[in-house]
C-alpha cells in the first residue's frame, strides 16, 4: 500500500525573479533592528529552548530577521537566519491558497462535493464539500492520530506515502456528520492535495512550486521527501531515548522520509523564517486572490479547543494586544507560528527546533516582537506602516494578460495614479482614477498582455504622494 518506487528529488533552481528582487528591499532604523534582536534573544532565554528563528516583514518589504541558539552541539553550530525549520501545519495556508486560486479560476467550486474530485474511499463521505475540508468541518477521522500510524512509518523510514494510501491504511469511521461540528483533522488536507492533483494534473508539491514558490522567489521552502533541500537545516531536538532529556535527533528525524511524506499537503514543508513571513504577508494582504475569495478565506467559525482562536479556510484568526491577526501554527517536533497583522501591514513568523515548545508556546514570542515594533513607532513618533488613506492589492499576481488594482479608500476625495514600471524604472503604462466617495473600487490594467515576462513594480500615488509600491510578476 506504500509507494516504494525510487525517490524522485527535484532540484531547486533559482530564478531571475529571485536574483533581481533581492536588491529592492529597503532598510529600517538600526534602533528598531537592534530592539527586535534583543527581544528575540530575551524570549529565547525565557523559553530555554535550543533555538528561535524569527522574521518581521515591514510595509516597505524589508524583512527584519534574527536567529538565536544552537542547531547542534557535536559539532557545535549556532543557527543562522538561513536555517530552515519544519513549518508543519503552516503548510495548510499554502495548500488552501492553491485551492482558493483554483476556485478563482473557476476550475473548481468551494461547494463541490468530494464525489466530483476523488475516488470512493472507505469512511469518506462523498458528499463532503471542499469548503468543509478547508474549514475542518468534514467530521472525518484524522489518519495521523491512528495509534498504528507512527510505528508503521518509523519501521520503514525510507518509504514515501501517497495521500490515498495513507488515508486508506489509517482511516477510521468518521467522528461526526459533515457540517455539524468543527474538528481539526489532517485528513482534510490530504484530500485537498489529491484534489489539486486531479484539478491540475500535477502532484501538490509540483503545483505549489510552480504556482507560488518560483514566482514569489521563495527559495528556502522544500519538502525533503520529494525535493532537494538546499538550505542548512536546523537540527530537531526531541527525547528519543525516553530519559526525559531532549537529544539531537537530526539523523533520525530528517531522514524519516515516511513521516515527512505522510505530512504531505497538511504539513511537509521546511522554510526559513524570512521567506515564511514574506509568504504570509503576500498571501494575506490579498495579492494572490480576488477580494471576494480573500473574504471567503477570512470568514471564520468557532473552533472548539483553540480558545479565542477562530478558523477560516486554512487560516486561524487571533488577537494579539487587541490587534487582529490571521495566520497559522504548526507542530511536528519543530514548531512554527506565522501571522499577518492587517492594521499595520506586517507579518511575524517564529520558528523553534525543540519538541518541548509547541506552536502555542511561540505565541508570547510573536506578541513580544509585535510589542517591540509598536513601542518603537510610539517612541519615535512615526508609523513604520503605511499612513495613507487607502489600502491596495493586485489580482491576479502573477498575471498573464491583464490585472486589476483594487483599493479601499477612507477619504471621500482621493486622486489615485498608478504607474507600472520595469526593473529599469521605465514606465510601461499609467492609470489615473479619482475616488469621490469612501469605499472600494478597481483600476483595470488591460493593455499589459504584450509586456515581456518578468518582474514589475506598480507605484501608487495618492494626491501626487507615493504611498505604495507593489511587486507584480508576469
Amino acid at each position: 500500500m506504500k509507494n516504494r518506487t525510487t525517490l524522485l528529488r527535484i532540484p531547486l533552481v533559482g530564478s531571475l525573479l529571485c536574483i533581481l528582487s533581492t536588491g529592492f528591499a529597503q532598510s529600517i532604523s538600526a534602533t528598531l533592528d537592534s530592539a527586535l534582536d534583543r527581544t528575540l534573544d530575551s524570549m529565547h532565554l525565557v523559553l530555554n529552548n535550543k533555538s528561535l528563528n524569527a522574521a518581521l516583514q515591514m510595509p516597505n518589504n524589508y524583512n527584519w530577521k534574527h536567529a538565536t541558539g544552537i542547531s547542534s552541539i557535536n559539532p557545535p553550530r549556532n543557527v543562522t537566519t538561513d536555517d530552515v525549520y519544519l513549518i508543519g501545519s503552516v503548510t495548510k495556508t499554502i495548500t488552501a491558497a492553491c485551492i482558493l486560486q483554483l476556485a478563482d479560476q473557476h476550475i473548481l467550486n468551494l461547494d463541490d462535493s468530494l464525489y466530483q474530485w476523488t475516488d470512493t474511499i472507505q469512511y469518506i463521505n462523498p458528499n463532503i464539500t471542499i469548503r468543509q475540508l478547508l474549514r475542518h468541518e468534514s467530521g472525518l477521522y484524522d489518519a495521523l492520530t491512528n495509534p498504528q500510524c507512527f510505528p508503521t512509518l518509523q519501521n520503514d523510514p525510507d518509504s514515501i506515502w501517497d495521500a490515498k494510501d495513507l488515508i486508506t491504511t489509517f482511516i477510521q469511521p468518521p467522528l461526526a456528520q459533515p457540517g455539524t461540528t468543527w474538528k481539526y483533522c489532517n485528513t482534510n488536507y490530504f484530500l485537498l492535495g489529491m484534489i489539486i492533483r486531479r484539478a491540475t494534473g500535477y502532484m501538490f508539491y509540483m503545483e505549489l512550486r510552480n504556482r507560488f514558490f518560483i514566482p514569489l522567489g521563495w527559495n528556502s521552502i522544500a519538502t525533503p521527501s520529494w525535493e532537494t533541500v538546499s538550505s542548512p537545516v536546523a537540527h530537531a531536538w526531541m527525547d528519543i531515548t525516553g530519559d526525559g532529556v531532549t537529544d539531537d535527533a537530526h539523523s533520525f528525524y530528517y531522514n524519516l522520509l515516511s513521516l515527512n511524506s505522510a505530512g504531505g499537503a497538511a504539513g511537509c514543508y521546511y522554510s526559513n523564517a524570512a521567506d515564511l513571513s514574506k509568504w504570509m504577508r503576500t498571501y494575506m494582504r490579498g495579492d494572490l486572490l480576488s477580494p471576494a475569495m480573500m473574504a471567503e478565506a477570512q470568514t471564520t467559525v468557532t473552533a472548539p479547543g483553540l480558545g479565542s482562536v477562530t478558523y477560516g479556510l486554512g487560516l486561524m484568526r487571533k488577537f494579539f494586544l487587541g490587534y487582529e491577526a490571521y495566520g497559522h501554527g504548526g507542530d511536528l517536533t519543530y514548531s512554527a507560528s506565522s501571522w499577518y497583522f492587517p492594521d499595520f501591514d506586517i507579518s511575524i513568523s517564529v520558528l523553534n527546533n525543540e519538541s518541548t515548545v509547541n506552536s502555542w508556546g511561540l505565541i508570547p514570542v510573536v506578541t513580544a516582537l509585535l510589542q517591540t515594533y509598536l513601542n518603537w513607532n510610539l517612541v519615535n513618533g512615526v508609523a513604520e506602516h503605511q499612513t495613507h488613506t487607502s489600502s491596495y492589492s493586485v489580482f491576479p499576481n502573477p498575471f498573464a494578460e491583464s490585472f486589476e488594482l483594487t483599493f479601499a479608500t477612507k477619504n471621500p476625495a482621493t486622486k489615485i495614479r498608478a504607474e507600472l514600471v520595469n526593473l529599469l524604472g521605465e514606465k510601461m503604462c499609467t492609470q489615473n482614477y479619482y475616488s469621490s466617495a469612501i469605499g472600494t473600487g478597481t483600476i483595470p490594467f488591460s493593455t499589459t498582455g504584450s509586456l515581456p515576462h518578468g518582474l514589475y513594480f506598480l507605484n501608487v500615488y495618492e494626491n501626487e504622494s507615493l504611498v505604495e509600491t507593489l511587486k507584480i510578476v508576469k
